[in-house]
């Protein structure tokens, strides 16, 4: 794992080790699944243009100077858990969600390009993650692997860039849930009830949480099971 991970986050175009580990790994463990599920790779820099684009259009079309780094937040109202009332809610107004994250791509991408804008002043960028990124950084992901990888690099990402979490840090907001369908309540197993509540976390997402920002690269395969 050390020699897979030595370059991690110099590499350019297919050469990011998580992916190439991944992707490799799943064409030989399960090619059928592979095919299934689409499960293709964006090139880097197009998901480096994606983002830079989408950072470039909140900044000149939508009136928010800071692109992605924004912080503004704005209110919605949405239902009470377990009752039909409603109370207003206050979310930031850049929320990203990449509903069909893989291993986390365009996520730790959009993480680079709002790092950027901080340099020189890390000391206030800690404090920036907890406060007003990982709030509204949200992926959806089909397959367990890919899942655990886009953990695994996004905490990665993080650490590299000095984030240093307190110790009522939040879980990052990727969670394992199919983006097309509503949840489905499990009973039964420690393993079915932790699904169980992923599904409830990202439910959340899908019923409130007022995303502004979809980006990535959906599995189109004409051929595939989604």
């Amino acid at each position: 794992m050390e020699k897979i991970l030595k370059n991690f986050g110099k590499s350019t175009k297919m050469e990011d080790p998580i992916i190439h580990f991944y992707e490799t790994f799943l064409s030989e463990y399960d090619p059928k699944l592979r095919k299934a599920r689409g499960v293709w790779y964006t090139p880097q820099p197009v998901v480096t243009f994606i983002v830079r684009a989408v950072d470039d259009i909140l900044k000149t079309e939508f009136n928010l100077p800071r692109g992605l780094a924004d912080t503004s937040k704005i209110k919605k109202k949405v239902e009470l858990q377990g009752t039909k009332g409603k109370h207003e809610k206050e979310f930031h107004r850049v929320q990203i969600l990449d509903p069909a994250t893989g291993t986390g791509t365009f996520l730790t991408e959009v993480v680079k390009q709002i790092y950027k804008t901080f340099e020189g002043q890390q000391g206030i960028w800690s404090n920036y993650v907890e406060m007003h990124l990982l709030p509204r950084l949200n992926g959806f992901e089909l397959l367990m692997a890919s899942y655990a990888m886009a953990h695994l690099k996004l905490n990665l990402l993080l650490t590299e860039t000095g984030f240093k979490p307190t110790s009522n840090q939040q879980r990052l907001r990727v969670f394992l849930t199919n983006s097309l369908e509503e949840y489905h309540p499990h009973t039964g197993t420690l393993f079915a009830s932790w699904l169980s509540n992923e599904a409830d976390e990202a439910n959340l997402i899908k019923r409130d949480v007022p995303v502004m920002c979809v980006i990535g690269n959906p599995p189109y395969s004409v051929s595939s099971a989604n």
